[in-house]
């Protein structure tokens, strides 16, 4: 199987046309209908069947085109990747993280990679759960480091981590217990950091994983979040591995426990199976380095 003939056969069922495919790929039609029989049979196999003007797949043609088509655009990643490597031209690493993250591995970690690849271009962008996966699919983003709010499908390639430890920071003289119930919060609402389309995904999310019953406030940014935290306007969540970032003035934080038991999320890193990023490992590698010597 030639990789050409697979783009003539996508490139037809794509179209549901010979002749627009054959104007696409700038051949004639005798030559992709000619492509995709020598397709069939070096697979031996009928990958569609042919009618007047018209044509429908095959349970085996449906399959290549859905697995061709995956895989012709990791041979176009593979391709764009290999000539930036190979002019050294500066590459970029997109990183989406959850916004309730705050711990200080993350930060160490880009200053590293900075160190080390001098050529490599680090951008971070904080979300919800759902929008994270939303900048995966959209291919706005390489790689998120999230927890598993969701059933991920095959499309995903995910790489456990670590567990976090959830802490909630409160207004200062909020209690003088050392930890916060889940259940008992009916004063304050909870904060969410997230924006439009996705409030109502994310409030469901902390009611059904965290067992939260009470109202919500919500916040652009986790710096505004912080803010209503102060004014004594709601609690805020966060997840942290060893060691947080400095608290804002006038926040204390404290443990957040459900039935008495603190609460730990597993997270992971996050990636579609068809990224071609070589600089993604190499993240989670370095990642990884900077937790073991907290």
């Amino acid at each position: 199987m030639l990789l050409k003939q697979l783009e003539y056969f996508v490139c037809v069922v794509d179209n549901n046309s010979f002749t627009q495919a054959a104007t696409e790929q700038y051949v004639s039609q005798s030559a992709i209908s000619q492509q995709i029989k020598a397709l069939e049979i070096s697979l031996g196999v009928e990958l569609m069947v042919r009618e007047k003007r018209s044509f429908h797949l095959t349970p085996a043609g449906q399959y290549l085109y859905r697995s061709g088509k995956k895989l012709l655009e990791r041979f176009h990643d593979i391709k764009v990747e290999t000539t930036r490597i190979g002019t050294d031209a500066r590459v970029s690493l997109r990183i989406g993280y959850l916004n309730r993250y705050s711990g200080m591995a993350m930060q160490q970690t880009v200053i590293r990679m900075a160190k080390r690849y001098k050529n490599l271009d680090i951008r971070m962008y904080s979300g919800s759960h759902e929008e994270l996966y939303g900048m995966l699919d959209d291919r706005r983003v390489d790689v998120i480091f999230n927890d598993h709010w969701q059933i991920l499908s095959d499309d995903y390639e995910s790489h456990l981590i670590d567990k976090a430890t959830t802490v909630i920071e409160v207004p200062q003289g909020y209690t003088k217990e050392g930890s916060v119930e889940i259940k008992t919060i009916d004063d304050l609402p909870l904060i969410l950091v997230c924006r439009g389309k996705y409030t109502l995904a994310e409030e469901e999310h902390y009611r059904k994983a965290i067992g939260y019953a009470g109202a919500f406030a919500y916040a652009r940014t986790l710096e505004e979040a912080r803010y209503l935290v102060a004014g004594q306007q709601g609690l805020l969540l966060l997840d942290r591995f060893k060691y947080l970032t400095d608290s804002m003035p006038g926040i204390e934080r404290k443990v957040l426990t459900n039935h008495g038991k603190s609460m730990e999320r597993n997270y992971y890193f996050v990636s579609q199976q068809n990224q071609s990023n070589t600089y993604v490992e190499a993240f989670r590698d370095m990642f990884r380095q900077v937790l073991s010597e907290f």
